[in-house]
């Protein structure tokens, strides 16, 4: 079985026409919150999270993930990353029925408040369903060079599919993971093949953490019994793969998919982010084993794949 180093090679920077970023960002509602099914640290403190992120620089990560829902997650990059040449990626509050363009202005305003970092930024909207109201105005971002990108962070295909028109969409944000097959829809993929200059990050690459958990948690609607079968096959095809383990499968099967720019993982504590940089480093799977994972597993209820829908 191959192993994964302590001492991760500088991650690779993927390239979309003039953004680069690199195949990892940090991910950091673990810094505004208490985030993850698996969490067992909470939110660190002060020091350790400064220690996360100047980790992250040393190791090539570009880009930190945040947003206005994030508890004070962009507050507290704003006090720990000063010096840090780390890119950010945040998005815009859920704004809801009642939305307009001043709200979204005023979301935008005091992220970039709470960050004190020079732009450009990468500007999301955090819903599918403020686009009708807070794509225009993140437009005007981008046309004043405040935001360098401009996109959406969506839940579901058909969310993708309906952003996927708007006009300046250089950014997706999706949740994906190696159960997750509703992304290999044939019109979704020559969708995204036309698209090459797009940025799709990849979230949720862990399911929230249960894939790396295993059986020390409960998983939301399957039982026990099912949870189990899912992890011996996930276990089984990463050892005949060749994988490290379930965690190394996860990130080699999603970065095998070839419309992936980078995923996004936060991160509790140092090992984690360590070892989260040495899996993103290291090579994908191929088609042909993407595939074997594909036939490996058994079928999987839809509302598992949507933590939205978990109680």
């Amino acid at each position: 079985m191959n192993t994964v180093s302590d001492a991760p090679p500088r991650l690779p920077v993927a390239r979309r026409g003039d953004y680069a970023q690199s195949r990892l960002v940090l991910g950091t509602a673990q810094l505004g919150m208490a985030y993850g099914v698996a969490n067992r640290a909470g939110r660190p403190a002060d020091d350790v999270a400064a220690r996360l992120l100047a980790t992250a620089a040393d190791l090539g990560v570009t880009h930190l993930d945040t947003a206005r829902a994030y508890g004070d997650s962009e507050d507290r990059i704003g006090d720990l990353a000063t010096d840090l040449p780390l890119r950010v990626v945040t998005k815009v509050a859920p704004q809801g029925p009642d939305a307009t363009p001043a709200s979204v202005r005023a979301s935008v305003t005091r992220s970039l408040a709470a960050l004190r970092r020079p732009g450009p930024h990468t500007l999301l909207l955090h819903r599918a369903a403020d686009a009708a109201v807070g794509w225009p105005t993140l437009h005007e971002y981008a046309a004043t060079g405040a935001a360098d990108r401009i996109g959406v962070s969506v839940q579901s295909p058909d969310e993708l599919r309906s952003v996927l028109t708007l006009p300046g969409l250089g950014y997706v944000q999706l949740p994906c993971n190696a159960l997750d097959r509703r992304w290999l829809a044939p019109d979704l993929a020559a969708l995204l093949a036309g698209r090459p200059e797009l940025v799709v990050t990849v979230r949720s690459v862990y399911l929230q953490g249960l894939l790396t958990a295993g059986r020390a948690v409960t998983w939301p609607h399957v039982t026990d019994a099912h949870r189990d079968t899912i992890v011996d096959s996930l276990d089984r095809v990463a050892a005949a793969l060749g994988r490290a383990d379930r965690a190394d499968l996860c990130v080699a099967y999603v970065l095998s998919l070839p419309w992936v720019t980078s995923i996004v993982v936060g991160a509790e504590t140092e090992a984690q982010l360590r070892r989260n940089a040495a899996l993103a480093a290291r090579r994908p799977l191929t088609p042909a084993e993407g595939a074997v994972v594909r036939a490996a597993l058994p079928d999987i209820p839809a509302p598992l794949l949507d933590p939205a829908q978990w109680p």
